[in-house]
C-alpha cells in the first residue's frame, strides 16, 4: 500500500482544522467558566487546575508542546525505520516527567515550562518523524 501525500492534503487540512477547532472551544469554555465564576472559587477552570498543579502537570506542557509538533510541523523523511521508537522514546521521557513533576516541591517558572515545551517539540520533530514513500521510487 503506497502512500500519496499528495492525495490525503485535504485529509490532513480537515485534521488540522478540528484540532484547532477543540483548542478554541476549549479556550473559549474556560474563558466561559472563569468570567462566571468569578464570585465562586469553586468553579473547575482549566487554567484553575493548571495554577494550582503547574509543577506536577510538567508532562502535559511537554505533551502540547510535542503534539503541536507532530500536527502541525511534522517531519517527513524517505528512509522506512520503525516508527514505534520514536513513539516509545517520547512516551518514556513524559513517564519520567511525570514522576519528576511529582518530586519537584517548588514551582517552575514559565521559562523552564515553555523550555519543556521546546523540547517536546523538539523531541517529536527529530525522534518521531513520518514516513513516507520516495516520489522517485513510485
Amino acid at each position: 500500500m503506497k502512500l500519496d501525500i499528495k492525495k490525503n492534503a485535504k485529509t490532513i487540512k480537515i485534521a488540522k482544522i478540528v484540532i484547532a477547532s477543540i483548542l478554541g472551544l476549549m479556550i473559549v469554555t474556560d474563558i466561559v467558566l472563569v468570567i462566571l465564576g468569578l464570585n465562586n472559587d469553586n468553579v473547575p477552570t482549566f487554567s484553575k487546575v493548571i495554577k494550582d498543579h503547574r509543577t506536577g502537570l510538567i508532562w502535559l506542557n511537554f505533551l502540547l508542546g510535542g503534539l503541536i509538533a507532530k500536527i502541525f510541523y511534522n517531519r517527513k523523511v524517505y528512509t522506512k525505520r520503525k516508527e514505534i521508537s520514536g513513539f516509545f522514546a517520547f512516551v518514556a521521557v513524559s513517564f519520567v516527567l511525570v514522576a519528576l513533576g511529582q518530586l519537584l516541591p517548588e514551582e517552575l517558572g514559565n521559562g523552564i515550562h515553555l523550555l519543556i515545551m521546546v523540547c517536546g517539540g523538539i523531541l517529536a520533530h527529530i525522534a518521531w518523524p513520518q514516513y513516507t514513500e520516495d516520489e522517485a521510487a513510485q
